[in-house]
């Protein structure tokens, strides 16, 4: 079964409206910018989740602020899985 999940962030996101699906296999991750008023989409932009999580942060960023970002990034992360990547801070006190 896809997870979906809609984010209406308003006036600091373009358009006001980002909506996550993960597929099934929880490798792909389709990401769709809407607007706010009608809901009609902008872009939609997939991403394949062990392969492309750099990109993904990345096209968040530029849609929306680093904070909303990052709880988008966490919802997928937590609905995805892990995906394999080094972190620039891991083993670092």
């Amino acid at each position: 079964m896809n997870k979906t999940k809609t984010f209406k962030i308003g006036e600091s996101c373009v358009g006001g409206i980002i909506q996550v699906k993960i597929s099934n296999n929880k490798t792909m991750i389709g990401i769709r910018n809407a607007t706010w008023e009608k809901n009609e989409t902008l872009a939609v932009r997939l991403f394949r989740w062990e392969l492309d999580s750099f990109k993904l942060e990345l096209y968040l960023n530029d849609l929306t602020t680093s904070y909303y970002a990052c709880k988008i990034r966490d919802w997928i992360t937590l609905n995805a899985g892990t995906c394999n990547r080094c972190y620039a801070n891991e083993g670092r006190n």
